[in-house]
């Protein structure tokens, strides 16, 4: 009995980190993060993988996914790993981000970041790419949940956010909301990709391959066509 209790305990032990079936990632929240989830779910399921998304404010999630408290990312942009090390890229996009600006009751006629600059502005704290564009800009609000920033701009406190497409387009279709203007054109576009804490490294060339296999058929737009706002 002692030997047969051994040799499953090294077999516990020895067990490569794909042989979980279920998986847990963090994400900010954002529509564009729960259209990326989508994608992720078909891929992984594929491989015989449950996962879920658990959200949480943008910036402790990546934390929690470097500390390994959760098991990744669902989507970051590609400059991540530069700052967290110990997250893996998948490096197949999964989505992509268009960071706009977007007003309430006015138009931009350039939208540039030297005209963007002149603007009293509100970020998410976490959006590491409105993080980067605006880093050394005097009069820029950083909060932690968009829901709050958009009250600012309603209220006339804030004179535009820099988001992303998904979520202003979410917000413009809610009632009341007929102020909003995203202006044309984005002021970035980058695309995102899925990350894993570097305890699943085994994992990575399989769901790798799940995705560009995905990509390559075209159903990674497919799915994404039809969840993305109209």
């Amino acid at each position: 009995m002692r030997i047969i209790l051994f040799c499953i305990f090294a077999l516990l032990l020895g067990a490569p980190a794909w042989a979980q079936d279920h998986l847990v990632f963090g994400y900010g929240g954002s529509a564009l993060s729960e259209n990326s989830l989508k994608v992720l779910k078909e891929a992984y399921k594929r491989l015989g993988i449950t996962i879920e998304g658990r959200q949480m404010p943008a910036a402790r999630s990546l934390e929690m996914a470097e500390g390994g408290l959760v098991d990744g990312e669902v989507n970051r942009i590609r400059a991540i790993e530069e700052e967290y090390p110990h997250l893996l890229r998948i490096d197949v996009p999964v989505n992509r981000l268009e960071g706009v600006v977007v007003t309430c009751n006015s138009r931009l006629e350039h939208v540039t970041m030297e005209a963007v600059r002149k603007l009293h502005l509100g970020i998410k704290i976490g959006n590491r790419y409105a993080e980067m564009l605006t880093d050394g800009m005097p009069d820029v609000v950083r909060l932690p949940r968009e829901d709050r920033l958009m009250i600012l701009l309603l209220e006339g406190r804030l004179d535009a956010l820099l988001v992303d497409r998904a979520w202003a387009e979410s917000e413009l279709a809610k009632p009341g909301m007929q102020c909003l203007r995203i202006n044309e054109p984005p002021v970035i576009v980058v695309p995102l990709y899925h990350y894993l804490n570097n305890s699943h490294a085994d994992l990575v060339p399989r769901i790798t391959g799940e995705l560009r296999a995905m990509h390559d058929s075209g159903e990674i737009d497919r799915i994404l066509g039809d969840i993305r706002p109209r």
